[in-house]
């Protein structure tokens, strides 16, 4: 069972330092050396790792010690609403420390309790019992309405991210990123023209996550233990939030950049379809999806395809291949159909 992330298979355990062990067995109540911690897999662009103590594991995730930009990986900000939502209805794993000073491990730090579960990267959930992913999808929907019926001034993140409207501000974000990088497919750019003219201003206002998907949901026979990797959340725009949980639902099986779920896949598999999870959602929140909501579900898609985008120039360094535009154009086309068709509301 996966828990927190897997091993990294080219990190092997090693010992701590005499003086981050030293300031470990200060500040945690019951931790005792000796140490030993090893990468694991998953955590995103933030260093997350397995830590050893006497009959004891912990999870340290650190800030990369080459980013060099200050508003980027800011775990601080992890940290914060990690302890915010601490005794909520959104399970999440305890903060126990978080060390600003970078000489301890090489960069910002904290460290957090481990959770049991594993996480499942394909939506299809291929290894549960048709019950058990009718349970992990009520269930990771129940915990985004838990979430966004929070209030941020009552759990302390008041202000907590950018002013203004989130979907614009995204939106010009991942233009601009795209912009800066060059060589970006036509259709991903006629899908930007297009969301700029109907993707719905903000009118709800509540702690998003980000990147709310079953890759960072921890579960167990399909009970949901921990949602992970928080590096993304902000206060935005909760219909946000959910479009990119059910993005998958707008992709096919077998889709270049990421696997979906077509509608013969879920047949008789025990996967809500996404009308019943939206509606599900609606009735938790007390919120019809609103007016725009296909612009919703087409902006997952230019987001998606806007952060593969950076991914896929930093690795050419230059020009996208041929098979990375069709991955990016994948993307766009089928945001473009769900405008172009004005797709019904779910």
């Amino acid at each position: 069972m996966v828990q927190q992330g897997e091993r990294s298979a080219d990190s092997a355990p090693r010992e701590l330092d005499v003086r981050l062990t030293e300031l470990l067995e200060t500040c945690i109540e019951g931790l005792r050396g000796p140490l030993t911690i090893g990468a694991l897999t998953g955590g995103r662009s933030n260093p997350t790792f397995l830590l050893h103590a006497h009959e004891q594991c912990f999870v340290l995730r650190s800030r990369p010690a080459a980013a060099s930009s200050p508003s980027a990986h800011r775990i601080d900000r992890e940290v914060r609403v990690l302890q915010a939502l601490e005794g909520s209805d959104v399970p999440v794993p305890r903060v126990l420390l978080h060390v600003a000073d970078a000489s301890y491990f090489g960069a910002p730090f904290y460290l957090m309790t481990l959770v049991d579960g594993e996480a499942i990267e394909d939506p299809a959930l291929p290894d549960l019992a048709d019950s058990l992913r009718t349970r992990a999808y009520h269930r990771a929907i129940d915990i985004l309405a838990s979430l966004h019926n929070l209030s941020p001034d009552a759990i302390g993140l008041a202000g907590f991210g950018g002013q203004g409207d989130y979907n614009a501000r995204q939106l010009t974000r991942w233009s601009g990123q795209m912009a800066s990088d060059g060589s970006v497919p036509p259709a991903l750019l006629e899908l930007g023209s297009v969301l700029t003219r109907t993707l719905p201003r903000q009118t709800r206002t509540s702690v998003v996550h980000g990147d709310y998907r079953f890759g960072n949901l921890l579960q167990s026979e399909g009970a949901i233990s921990a949602v992970l990797d928080w590096e993304l959340s902000t206060l935005g725009d909760p219909f946000a939030d959910l479009a990119y949980f059910l993005l998958p639902f707008d992709l096919p099986r077998g889709g270049l950049l990421l696997r979906g779920l077509s509608e013969k896949h879920r047949r008789d598999s025990g996967i809500p379809d996404r009308e019943t999870l939206a509606s599900r959602y609606c009735r938790a929140t007390g919120q019809p999806l609103p007016s725009g909501w296909p612009a919703y579900r087409a902006f997952a898609l230019f987001r998606t395809a806007a952060i593969a985008h950076g991914v896929f120039h930093r690795q050419t360094a230059g020009a996208l291949t041929a098979h990375q535009a069709c991955q990016l154009d994948e993307l766009a086309e089928i945001g473009l159909a769900i405008l172009g068709r004005n797709a019904p509301l779910p």
